[in-house]
């Protein structure tokens, strides 16, 4: 079990991409930024070395996948720099689902911002409720899955260091 972890944790990425690409694709307004929900999961167990290095990778696969971004490599820098922030609050033992909420919003923000900067520097229309909803959604999902995602990473890790 302990050998699948790393390619486990590739499959939920990937899963994680490919529902928020066609969530996207199907006009489903708001969708939670659920690679988000994971970075910001295994930035709280792990710290901000391996958050910005999922927030990284997390942001790549965001950049390739169709219909990808306007200027490769952004989403994957701040998705980086989410990990790290998130990673910046790690703490050691259960993590409270209302510090993951409060977590899981700052990279929201700090994601959804650099979106909209991005936006605006095109031209195209930003609507800050929207992006605002989008944040909360992302940030109550999150506190609801990253304590889930957060026990069974301990698990394997127990399972793999006794």
């Amino acid at each position: 079990m302990t050998r699948l972890a790393a390619p486990a944790r590739a499959v939920a990425l990937l899963a994680a991409v490919l529902a928020v690409v066609a969530l996207a694709a199907r006009h489903v307004v708001p969708v939670p930024d659920l690679v988000l929900v994971l970075v910001v999961a295994w930035a709280l167990l792990r710290g901000p070395l391996v958050g910005g290095l999922a927030g990284l990778a997390a942001g790549w696969l965001l950049d390739l996948v169709p219909p990808g971004s306007g200027l490769l490599g952004v989403q994957a820098l701040t998705y980086a720099a989410a990990g790290l922030l998130a990673g910046r609050f790690r703490v050691e033992g259960p993590v409270p689902a209302v510090r993951v909420g409060a977590v899981a919003l700052a990279a929201a923000v700090l994601v959804e911002g650099v979106g909209a900067v991005q936006a605006l520097a095109v031209s195209a229309p930003v609507d800050p409720a929207l992006l605002g909803l989008r944040c909360l959604l992302t940030a109550t999902v999150a506190a609801g899955l990253v304590p889930l995602v957060v026990r069974a990473e301990r698990s394997v890790l127990r399972r793999r260091f006794g």
